[in-house]
This record gives structure tokens, C-alpha cells and sequence, in this order.
């Protein structure tokens, strides 16, 4: 009777919203084979082109054809989609309007509660679901899977992290003609991306952007403001370059990263960590407010 109920609501074509969801149909899902995708991304400008919105954006529409993928390949899995939470920490764009950001212990309580809370269901899976790199933000997100997962029989996973910071994005891309190493914030591929995914979203200016450059890894910068190491634009790389072909690829990869990483959770199968430096990097933020 379960299994009819979750086919049913998967053949109408549409994405499963858990807030459209009353207790009595949540408690009908089997919890061996329910995954939860939980978007979690802040608000945090984005240079003068590009919507405030745009790692938030990301990371709900990636999650949403996440789902769509996993209804058409896996009808056996019951996949939800968490409603969307805009909170992040992002200081160092906080000198900028429109910047909403969180301290670290915030995000850590928000997805272990979370989680915590669908696991004292029986719910076994979850998948977060962010496109927001900052190393606070990341350690925030962490912590708190790592403390839903120390008390409650739960697995979860971030896995655009670690795509991230292993440098699969270099690895992977098509050939664009220049180093695209440097392409940090606002730049050429996020421009990219909103071209191809909002295009009515992308001030034209972008195209009249110079190019501007910054080691934002550097010691002398972590833990400073963009506007503490000059960037009064608020963006880092050559957004003027955007191509919405290269925006359709990037979004693709967000989406297959998503996709494979709950399948793997699952199917019981290793999920790939962060880099070892970055979580020694991660872990030592120790003034991340």
C-alpha cells in the first residue's frame, strides 16, 4: 500500500515539495528508500551584475532536477525536496547590501536540527544541497551533519564540496581559452551560469566588467571583507567572458553531482570527503563569527 501511494505522486510529472505534504502522506513513505534534499545557501551579493540570490538559486533549482533525474531512473526511491533556506555564512561579503550572513554555529545547529528531527521519524537519508564554498559556511554544514549523525541513525552528505575543492570543475570543463584557475565570485562561470539559467536575472553591465583578480586563499586575506582587500565591486575573475553554453554544462554538473551522491548514500557506497587540507584549513577557522 506504501509503495503505491509514493508511485502514484511520482507519476504526475511533479517535483514532491514537503511542504505541500500532510503528516499522514509523510508517514506513508518508506523510510529505507526516502531521500531528502535540503537547499542551503544565503543571500550574499554577487558584484554589480548578478542577483544576491544566486548560490540560493543554484542550489534549489540543481536539487529540484536532482529529483526530476531520480524520479525517471530510480522509481524505486522517494526523493522530497526540502523547502529551500537562504541562510549561509558569507563575511566577506558582508560590506555589500543585501549580504545575509549567519555565524558558523547557526548553520551547525539548522542542519543538525534538521536532520535530527527527520531522523526521530525513521527517515535514514538526506542530502544537503549547497552551492555557497565559503570554508565557514562549510564548516557550519558539517558540524552539524556531524553531530545529527553522532545522535540519530541517519547518513548524510554534502557533495558539492568536495567536487569543489578537488578541482573537478578544472579537470572536467570544456576548453574556454584562458585560465579559468582565478574565476572566484561573481565571475566568469556563476555569470555563466545565471546567463544560462535566469538570463533576465544578469545586468547587461557584466559585459563592460574588467577583469579583477585576488588570492582569496592567501593568510594575508582570510578572514577580511572583500572591501578590506580592495575589491569594491564585489566580484573576483572575469565575469565579462559568460558564455550560457558553458552556464548549461556547469549547471549539469551540479545536478549529476547531486544525483550520484544519493544514489551512493543509498546504496550504502563510500560518499567522497573533502580534500584532507581543506578540512584541516576548515577546521582551523577559529575566528569565524
Amino acid at each position: 500500500m506504501k509503495a503505491a501511494k509514493n508511485n502514484n505522486t511520482k507519476t504526475n510529472g511533479k517535483v514532491m515539495q514537503l511542504e505541500e505534504q500532510s503528516w499522514k502522506q509523510i508517514d506513508a513513505w518508506d523510510r529505507q528508500n526516502t531521500i531528502f534534499f535540503i537547499p542551503l545557501s544565503p543571500m550574499e551579493e554577487h558584484g554589480p551584475h548578478l542577483p544576491v540570490g544566486t548560490d540560493f538559486i543554484t542550489a534549489r533549482d540543481a536539487a529540484r532536477e536532482a529529483i526530476r533525474v531520480l524520479t525517471k531512473t530510480r522509481p524505486d526511491l522517494t526523493c522530497v525536496l526540502f523547502p529551500a533556506i537562504p541562510l549561509g555564512y558569507s563575511k566577506l561579503a558582508t560590506d555589500f547590501p543585501g549580504t545575509i550572513s549567519t555565524h558558523t554555529n547557526a548553520i551547525s545547529l539548522i542542519v543538525s536540527d534538521i536532520c535530527s528531527s527527520l531522523a526521530r521519524f525513521g527517515f535514514k537519508y538526506a542530502v544537503i544541497c549547497t552551492f555557497h564554498m565559503d570554508l565557514g559556511h562549510l564548516k557550519g554544514i558539517y558540524r552539524g551533519m556531524k553531530r545529527a549523525m553522532k545522535h540519530h541513525e541517519i547518513k548524510i552528505v554534502e557533495p558539492w564540496g568536495p567536487y569543489f575543492y578537488h578541482k573537478e570543475v578544472e579537470k572536467r570543463e570544456p576548453q574556454v581559452g584562458f585560465d579559468t584557475k582565478k574565476e572566484v565570485h561573481a565571475c566568469f562561470r556563476e555569470t555563466s551560469l545565471m546567463n544560462y539559467q535566469y538570463p533576465y536575472l544578469v545586468d547587461p553591465s557584466y559585459k563592460n566588467l574588467q577583469s579583477i583578480y585576488r588570492d582569496l586563499y592567501s593568510p594575508r586575506v582570510l578572514g577580511k571583507t572583500f572591501k578590506d582587500i580592495g575589491i569594491t565591486e564585489g566580484y573576483v575573475g572575469s565575469p565579462a567572458r559568460a558564455d550560457s553554453d558553458y552556464g548549461r554544462w556547469y549547471f549539469q554538473q551540479i545536478v549529476d553531482t547531486y544525483t550520484q551522491a544519493a544514489v551512493d548514500l543509498v546504496e550504502g557506497k563510500k560518499t567522497r570527503d573533502l580534500p584532507q587540507k581543506t578540512q584541516v584549513l576548515m577546521r582551523s577557522l577559529f575566528w569565524y563569527k
